[in-house]
């Protein structure tokens, strides 16, 4: 009898024990549902933090923002005394106009006298096959003003004009010249500067002689 009362108990207290312990795993979860770990500290993201710019310290200009080779300065004065220049490229009905510029940038007077030398080169610098007019431009701008003498005190500027188009007429590939190369006055160094020449297939350029700079 005592034997049968010994397992008893010891069964009852297994029982017991087996009951606390599901108590003890259900505690906090709701309904009994499997309660979920948290991640620990090294999966959590981390926040970022980008600091504050401040105003006017970001550089968007063009050489900032864009890399592009370098090119030659088109303002160091050559030892000729004269540095030539050419500015923007008006656009109209596939025709195209520029004006060159050449400044006295030496330390006496300098003396030009009828055309600049133009012509151009493709990528790999060979030059372009060009046909150069004088005075049979698509504007009045082109004019045939006579070629004269002018002597340029230091500082003093002249201007010659370039026009062509860019039409395409025959199935021949069309020109484009990258570069552009000038003679001011003839037996001087040519000055070569990038330039973009979409001429087309007519492959004329024409020349206007030196003049002195309009006003206005």
């Amino acid at each position: 009898m005592k034997g049968v009362i010994g397992i008893t108990r010891t069964a009852a207290a297994v029982v017991a024990a087996v009951v606390a312990a599901g108590a003890l795993s259900g505690c906090g979860t709701g309904g009994g549902g499997v309660r979920a770990e948290p991640a620990p500290p090294s999966a959590l993201a981390t926040p970022s933090f980008t600091p504050p710019v401040k105003a006017g310290s970001l550089d968007l200009s063009p050489s900032a923002t864009a890399t592009a080779k370098p090119s030659p300065s088109l303002t160091a004065c050559p030892p000729s005394g004269a540095v030539v220049t050419a500015g923007e490229v008006n656009t109209a009905m596939g025709h195209r106009g520029m004006t060159l510029s050449l400044r006295n940038c030496g330390q006496r007077p300098y003396t030009v006298k009828g055309y600049p030398e133009v012509g151009a080169l493709d990528e790999g610098r060979k030059p372009l096959k060009l046909k150069i007019t004088h005075g049979e431009g698509f504007s009045d701008t082109s004019g045939d003003q006579a070629p004269k003498s002018i002597t340029l005190d230091p500082g003093e500027s002249v201007q010659a004009g370039l026009q062509w188009n860019n039409r395409v007429t025959s199935v021949d590939p069309a020109v484009h010249g990258q570069y552009l190369t000038v003679v001011p006055v003839e037996g001087e160094k040519t000055q070569t500067f990038p330039f973009w020449l979409d001429i087309g297939t007519s492959a004329e350029l024409d020349v206007s002689a030196w003049e002195t700079v309009r006003e206005g």
